[in-house]
């Protein structure tokens, strides 16, 4: 179930098709493809620390989420490669920041937003397939880089969870 960069971007461009002639189409058919893919194979692990009332542990200890993305992703009438990527950039941090981790039931987390910080740099690559893949990959990093450490309750523990890691 793990994410992979050049699974996600085969993803994308299988769902693209030729919506790349049409920035519009293009935009919408990545953002929504990226979701699916993120909400199909990212889950998020944490260590879940807590006592009940009686100072008693929590027997839970790992806990799995998955993220449910939201949001879209219009054009940016950007003329150049370098202010289309940063419009790019833009738009998918701000959509991203509407991200949830959803956790499991019995669960009440202080916060679930994901908020992810998601740099591009410029790709060499020449063709769609590894230009995509790298951009996923700094997707992916952003991510990973994102996670918070919530505090909160399950039934009557109240505790911390602790980002293990996101896959």
């Amino acid at each position: 179930m793990a994410m992979n960069a050049s699974d996600m971007a085969n993803h994308i461009i299988s769902a693209m098709g030729n919506s790349i002639d049409n920035p519009e189409d293009a935009n919408s058919s990545f953002y929504s493809a990226l979701c699916d893919y993120i909400e199909d194979k990212a889950e998020v692990i944490y260590l879940w620390t807590a006592v009940d009332p009686t100072g008693s542990p929590d027997p839970t200890q790992k806990v799995t989420c998955k993220i449910k993305t939201s949001g879209s992703l219009s054009p940016s009438g950007a003329t150049d490669c370098g202010s289309a990527l940063a419009a790019f950039a833009g738009a998918l941090n701000s959509n991203a920041s509407t991200w949830v981790c959803e956790w499991p039931a019995g669960f009440t987390i202080s916060t679930t937003l994901i908020i992810p910080s998601i740099v591009f740099t410029a790709s060499n690559a020449n063709e769609r397939g590894p230009a995509i893949t790298h951009i996923c990959q700094e997707i992916i990093d952003g991510l990973i880089a994102a996670t918070l450490n919530p505090g909160g309750t399950h039934g009557s523990y109240t505790g911390t969870a602790t980002f293990i890691k996101i896959q």
